[in-house]
């Protein structure tokens, strides 16, 4: 079994350094080209099926891969971003000159701790591996799937799923706009790998 994961391309607010959470933000020019990148070098593996976040960004991203493959993305709201509330779209310079003590919380314990009417990565990772069981489950062992999503779902993917260390959340290497890494199940365990 296969998981494909795709990082959205560009936006405007990833291009300024801003959260964006589940604001429906589009494209880039550059982030449509990205998509386009990503389509073309995924156009010589066999694809299954799509999934993607329900948020504009990844709909536009995965409509492009779709494309090519000749497939139909299915809309899955439970890969989008982390709620950041209050805080969406807002600079770390801002957050911090609004929110520092909450900021500093969230920083050391985002586990549990939320932005502003947002949710906790604890929340976050509860819809995200709810999901990934479910898909785990439906998929036969040699389907491939692209599952276009954000940067903190595909974090958590690797922090949990692929180092078994949730704590090392922050520390994991995560995909840039337009980026995307294979996921192989082999036996029990998921392993990462570029392509």
């Amino acid at each position: 079994m296969r998981w494909i994961w795709v990082r959205h391309g560009e936006t405007q607010e990833n291009r300024e350094r801003r959260y964006l959470g589940h604001y429906d933000a589009p494209l880039t020019a550059r982030g449509r080209r990205q998509a386009e990148v990503v389509a073309e070098r995924l156009s010589g593996e066999r694809i299954d099926f799509i999934y993607t976040s329900d948020l504009l960004r990844c709909r536009e991203t995965a409509e492009v891969i779709a494309r090519v493959h000749g497939l139909y993305p299915f809309v899955a709201k439970e890969l989008r971003e982390l709620d950041f509330g209050k805080w969406d779209r807002k600079t770390y310079e801002e957050i911090m000159q609004r929110d520092k003590q909450l900021a500093k919380e969230w920083y050391n314990d985002p586990y549990t701790i939320t932005p502003p009417e947002g949710e906790s990565l604890q929340e976050l990772g509860k819809r995200v591996d709810r999901w990934l069981l479910a898909l785990q489950e439906r998929m036969h062992p040699r389907e491939i799937a692209v599952l276009v999503s954000h940067g903190g779902p595909i974090r958590w993917f690797l922090a949990t799923w692929i180092m078994e260390t949730p704590a090392c959340f922050w520390s994991v290497k995560n995909l840039g706009p337009g980026e995307f890494f294979i996921a192989e199940k082999c036996g029990q365990t998921w392993i990462a790998r570029s392509l």
